[in-house]
């Protein structure tokens, strides 16, 4: 019998054993990421490209580009597609973001063949509907104006604009008359430029065997949707020279705040270490930043602070809340929480504390076949392999207070920060 009385032993994480990456190549050259793992008979697939807001042309394309594959294809009409998926109890996701389109797939081993067969047909036969095309348009176009009353939204897209500038795609800069000038030509020509197996990977995770791989050479090995690798792009970044914005909503009950500043790409070297220092910031709900501005001074009911790693780019960003009255009292506690972190060393059980919260999450992340596809793809995206997460590792077991210091006063100081508020003046 278990004696319950007694708290179970601690140690900590000496050595990873993760489930290894595979990889084929179809017989046109598409690369295929494949993880065995699970015991359910149930496949994951993401077919990522390289057709994010990076690559488009004019605001809204990407994204409608993405949304309109399964709105009806050569073979199935959109209340097929979603009759199929439906049926079977299977899952299809589609999304966009800065660099890439993804069609994600989720299904029983035993249907795929049938998910598979309308899978195929939506990314290589898609035909964009004049009517699903204009219905799109409306609703996405309602929910950016519902989106834009939000503060954090008004927010967020001025913080990204003043740190990148509006030319360049990392900045979120669409408007209501977007919705009016967008073409169906526009998003369909983005289509047919970006969704082919040249510009195209496969990332499959679960019960991965023989079958699944054969059924993938069978509908995506072929040259019938063959295309040439996309060039690069290369968009300069012109950050704005001013470093304080207001962005006022006078209804405003309450005022967002993002502060923030360009960051370290996830290939340097300091960037695991100053993921740790970013965590005792504000990465969790035991973070300084909570401590005071939530528990101590009541000003929020949440900050934090995180890092967005993007292919071509990092920000670190401080992101919260509060009331109109309390934005100046915020903004001169984040400063000192920022000054602290250069001045005082971290005590050793804070910084216990923290390690042993990350050593969880690192768990977390390889916790079954579907968090084990996450986190290839966390590294996959940035050129890294596995020899990323034996660093990450080691770095937690060894990162001392003397090195979170160093860490504070060569990243944290600087006037390379960038302050945005959006809420009512008054």
């Amino acid at each position: 019998m278990i004696n319950r009385k007694m708290q179970p032993p601690v140690s900590a994480i000496d050595r990873f054993d993760y489930i290894p990456t595979q990889k084929l190549t179809l017989t046109n050259g598409l690369p295929v990421y494949f993880i065995n793992a699970g015991s359910q008979d149930v496949v994951k697939i993401d077919f990522i490209f390289e057709a994010g807001t990076w690559q488009q042309p004019a605001n809204l394309v990407a994204t409608l580009s993405n949304n309109m594959l399964e709105e009806g294809s050569a073979r199935f009409e959109a209340a097929a597609i979603a009759e199929r998926f439906d049926f079977y109890g299977s899952y299809i996701q589609l999304s966009a973001d800065q660099n890439y389109g993804v069609v994600s797939i989720i299904s029983l081993n035993r249907h795929l063949p049938a998910i598979l067969e309308v899978t195929e047909d939506l990314i290589k036969n898609s035909v964009f509907p004049d009517h699903e095309f204009g219905v799109l348009v409306a609703k996405n176009r309602q929910r950016f104006l519902i989106e834009n009353e939000k503060v954090k939204t008004l927010c967020q897209k001025k913080f990204t604009q003043a740190l990148f500038g509006m030319g360049h795609p990392y900045a979120i800069k669409n408007t209501v008359e977007d919705y009016d000038r967008v073409t169906k030509q526009q998003v369909w020509d983005f289509y047919r430029r970006f969704y082919h197996a040249g510009n195209c990977r496969l990332v499959v995770a679960g019960k991965v065997d023989n079958e699944v791989l054969t059924l993938l050479e069978w509908h995506f090995g072929g040259t019938d949707w063959a295309g040439e690798p996309v060039l690069q792009f290369n968009y300069p970044v012109v950050p704005d020279p001013v470093k304080y914005h207001h962005v006022d909503k006078p209804d405003g009950m309450q005022s967002a705040i993002r502060v923030g500043k360009h960051w370290v790409h996830k290939t340097h070297d300091d960037y695991i270490g100053l993921s740790i220092l970013t965590t005792i910031l504000g990465g969790y709900f035991g973070s300084r930043l909570m401590a005071n501005i939530r528990e101590d001074k009541g000003y929020t009911y949440g900050i934090g602070a995180y890092v967005l790693s993007l292919k071509e780019a990092s920000y670190l960003v401080i992101s919260t809340e509060v009331g109109n009255e309390y934005v100046e009292p915020t903004l001169s506690e984040i400063q000192n929480e920022l000054k602290r972190l250069q001045d005082e060393p971290v005590s050793a059980d804070e910084l216990e504390t923290v390690k042993n919260y990350l050593f969880g999450e690192f768990l977390r992340d390889f916790d079954g076949p579907f968090a084990l596809s996450g986190s290839f793809r966390a590294i996959n995206d940035f050129g890294l392999d596995y020899a990323f997460y034996d660093r990450y590792l080691e770095t937690i077991r060894n990162i001392n207070p003397v090195e979170i210091q160093r860490l504070g006063n060569e990243y944290l100081s600087g006037d390379e920060w960038y302050t945005v508020v959006a809420g009512s003046k008054s």
